[in-house]
């Protein structure tokens, strides 16, 4: 007779994470409201930092074309950043909304991404909601 297998462990859902990053997208609000040009510099420079989050774990261990695939990601974000700043916030927003989907195919197991396991749902929550702002902003706020 066989023994019946334990059920697979159910991955607990990531909502203190993504709690986290709505919270800390918060701030960015105010900066909006009281200092809007101050808002897109800060976060066109915000959007090419954050392409290089999984570039730098990347490099910490990765296998040379996840460098590479990492690496021509971070270089697309730091383009959107630059066409932001010289064109239209939405450049912005469409880079962020990018990034929160990088996030969950990194968090789903589709890429290796040497990070802990809360920071992409957590990055991609902070990176929508940042996006949503942006685009308010822009159109009409």
């Amino acid at each position: 007779m066989q023994a019946e297998s334990p059920a697979p462990a159910r991955r607990r859902a990531p909502l203190l994470p993504v709690l986290a990053g709505f919270a800390l997208a918060a701030p960015f609000l105010f900066l909006f409201l009281k200092h809007p040009d101050g808002a897109f510099d800060l976060l066109a420079l915000l959007l090419a930092f954050t392409g290089g989050i999984y570039y730098g774990a990347a490099l910490n261990g990765g296998s040379r074309g996840r460098v590479v695939f990492e690496g021509a990601f971070a270089a697309l974000l730091i383009g959107f950043g630059l066409l932001s700043l010289f064109w239209t916030p939405l450049w912005m927003a469409l880079g962020f909304i990018l990034h929160g989907v990088w996030d969950l195919v990194h968090h789903t197991g589709g890429v290796g991404h040497g990070v802990r396991r809360w920071f992409p749902p957590f990055c991609a929550a902070w990176d929508w909601a940042i996006a949503g702002m942006v685009v308010f902003f822009t159109l009409g706020g």
